[in-house]
């Protein structure tokens, strides 16, 4: 559970961390696209899991 907990304050420590830098492009990166799918995928993995 520990462990859990721990990942997902990282992905929302990251994720907060990568919309507080500024971007001039109006479309978003496929890097940062496959991230948050991967983010979200993680997150439903969890909550799965959980059930």
């Amino acid at each position: 559970m520990l462990h859990k907990l721990i990942l997902l304050t990282g992905l929302i420590a990251s994720i907060s961390a990568h919309a507080a830098t500024p971007t001039n492009s109006p479309v978003p990166e496929p890097e940062s696209m496959s991230l948050m799918l991967l983010g979200l995928g993680l997150i439903g993995v969890i909550v799965f899991r959980q059930k």
